[in-house]
């Protein structure tokens, strides 16, 4: 009984199992030799509604970038196509290669600023649809130049332009500036956020554009053209309203806690100049809230530094001393701050994020008064509650002086 069982079950199992057989591999599995490797796109707006994409893909030539079989070439190819829409723009530019251009290892993106000022809500949504490319791709905004320039720029460190960028940008937000990561899922957030928008990096490049894009641009010991990352771009929903830079940008980025570590100078009272690193900041935003059309919004500052540069006679070793410098640094960081908020006010745009912080804390309140949150942000109280400790002055403590 139990062996006709077993017989009766067996033809059963292998007829399941035969779907299976036919089910192998991916139906649309392209060999990797018949990939062309995308690094970077560039965005730009076209001269008619026909062409209103313009975009260009910066492509990696293997064999310049692996040593084998180099030919001593570029080692990036840049193709573009045209259309009435990104899909239709990216057919086009599919037409001019003879591999199949895969956009799963794009690191960057940049957007021409006349196309971010009419909007990028269209660019996101693609982005965020196709299944080929990545939400976790660096997003730019070409500051005063087409965005193809900036792919088609050699750079000295590094064989890719777009791999350029992406190590400018974890330099810069390490140390020395405002700029941090800003990734395709950060802009896709931030766009959603009511009354406000997202902000994003500006990128452009400097010098001479003659031989920018050859092996020329690398022969001297200036090059003649360097990609730079300096500013960023403030958004009202998907549409552009203007840059951010200096005090405006470290001010906004200080309310987002997205800075690590940033230089700061003072005026002494001898009229000479400190330096110092700030390499501990942590702001927080809360609201206080009694009646929601006026609410307070209280900036907590918590920073420590230390001293860089000071040539001067001033006595580094005296508390008093110290404290005053750091009743300094504390003032100027509020500055930064109020011009951040001043900046936001002026282009009608809750980027800062005040907003968010009220809908925590007082969802009903919230609720009231979000469909009219501009005029309310345009003059709400803002309240300070800041501290900046000094706590060490590096390799020494007073500076030498010249004795005459």
């Amino acid at each position: 009984m139990k062996l006709m069982n077993k017989i009766t079950v067996i033809p059963g199992l292998l007829l399941a199992l035969l779907p299976l057989l036919l089910l192998t591999g991916c139906w649309d599995n392209v060999e990797l030799n018949r990939r062309a490797i995308v690094s970077g796109v560039a965005i730009d707006r076209g001269p008619t509604e026909a062409e209103k994409y313009r975009l260009s893909f910066q492509v990696i030539v293997a064999e310049e970038i692996s040593g084998e079989n180099a030919r001593g070439i570029s080692p990036v190819a840049m193709y573009t196509g045209t259309g009435r829409t990104m899909f239709e723009a990216l057919a086009d530019a599919s037409r001019q290669t003879a591999r199949f251009l895969s956009l799963g290892h794009v690191r960057v993106l940049v957007v021409s600023e006349e196309l971010a000022r009419e909007g990028i809500k269209d660019i996101l949504d693609v982005l965020e649809r196709e299944s080929d490319t990545r939400l976790t791709s660096l997003i730019f905004i070409a500051k005063g130049q087409p965005a193809h320039e900036l792919m088609s720029t050699m750079t000295v460190f590094s064989k890719i332009p777009a791999n350029d960028l992406v190590e400018k940008l974890e330099t810069t937000s390490k140390q020395f500036g405002y700029n941090f990561r800003m990734e395709v899922d950060d802009v896709i957030r931030g766009v959603q956020l009511t009354g406000g928008g997202p902000i994003i990096n500006g990128v452009f490049t400097s010098g001479s554009r003659e031989g920018a894009d050859t092996n020329d641009n690398l022969k001297s010991i200036s090059p003649k053209n360097i990609l730079r990352i300096s500013g960023l771009a403030a958004f009202k929903d998907d549409k552009m309203k203007g840059w951010l830079d200096g005090d405006a940008a470290l001010g906004t980025v200080l309310l987002h806690n997205k800075i690590k570590e940033f230089p700061v100078v003072i005026k002494d009272k001898e009229g000479g100049y400190l330096s110092f690193n700030v390499y501990q900041s942590q702001v927080t935003l809360k609201a206080a809230v009694t009646d929601p059309e006026h609410p307070v919004i209280i900036v907590k500052i918590r920073q420590q530094a230390a001293i860089k540069e000071s040539a001067n006679s001033l006595d580094l070793t005296s508390p008093e001393v110290l404290e005053g410098l750091s009743e300094q640094l504390t003032e100027e960081t509020i500055k930064q701050i109020m011009a951040a908020i001043a900046s936001a006010r002026e282009f009608k745009s809750d980027y800062l994020g005040f907003g968010q912080v009220l809908q925590r804390t007082h969802p009903r309140g919230w609720k009231q008064v979000k469909d009219h949150w501009e005029d309310i942000f345009a003059a709400c109280e803002v309240q300070f509650d800041a501290d900046a400790v000094i706590r060490h002055t590096d390799m020494r403590s007073n500076s030498f002086q010249i004795n005459k």
